[in-house]
C-alpha cells in the first residue's frame, strides 16, 4: 500500500511539474535585474524534450524615457544579439528547467535555472558560476501581453 501511495504521489507531481514547465513557452520581456529596465523579447520554444530560448527584439529609451524597440541597424554592442540561443541543454528537472543559459552582455555560459511563478506569471532565471545556484544573479521575465 506504501509503495502505490508513493507511486501515485510521484505521478502526480511529475504532471504537476510538466505542467508548470509548459506554462514557461511564449514571449517573455526580459528586464535588466539591476535597473529594472525593459531589454529584449524572448521566445521559448521546446523540441524534442530540450527547451530554446531565443532573443527576437531589443529595446532602448529615448530621452523622454519611453521604451522603443532598437531596428538595424544596431548601435555598436548590440550587433548580432537578435537571434542569439540564450539556452541550450535546457531540460525539465520536477517543475522547472534546468541546463546552460548564455549572458550576451558577458559573453559567457553560467549553469542555468528557470522556474515558473503562476501567481505572477513570471518566469525566474537564475545564471550561476556552481551548479548549487549559490554564485550567481536572478532575473524576472514577465509575459509579454
Amino acid at each position: 500500500m506504501k509503495k502505490l501511495l508513493f507511486l501515485c504521489l510521484f505521478v502526480a507531481t511529475a504532471v504537476m511539474g510538466q505542467a508548470q514547465v509548459s506554462k514557461m513557452l511564449g514571449q517573455w520581456n526580459t528586464y535588466d535585474d539591476k535597473t529594472g529596465d525593459l531589454r529584449s523579447t524572448v521566445n521559448i520554444t521546446e523540441e524534442n524534450g530540450t527547451y530554446q530560448c531565443t532573443i527576437t527584439t531589443l529595446y532602448d529609451k529615448d530621452a523622454n524615457g519611453k521604451y522603443y524597440v532598437m531596428k538595424e541597424p544596431y548601435p555598436k554592442g548590440f550587433e548580432g544579439v537578435v537571434g542569439t540561443q540564450l539556452f541550450s541543454e535546457m531540460k525539465v528537472n520536477g517543475d522547472h528547467l534546468k541546463g546552460k543559459v548564455y549572458d550576451p552582455e558577458s559573453q559567457k555560459t553560467y549553469h542555468g535555472k528557470v522556474t515558473y511563478k503562476a501567481k505572477t506569471d513570471e518566469l525566474i532565471l537564475r545564471g550561476s558560476l556552481d551548479k548549487a545556484g549559490v554564485l550567481g544573479r536572478s532575473q524576472t521575465w514577465k509575459r509579454k501581453k
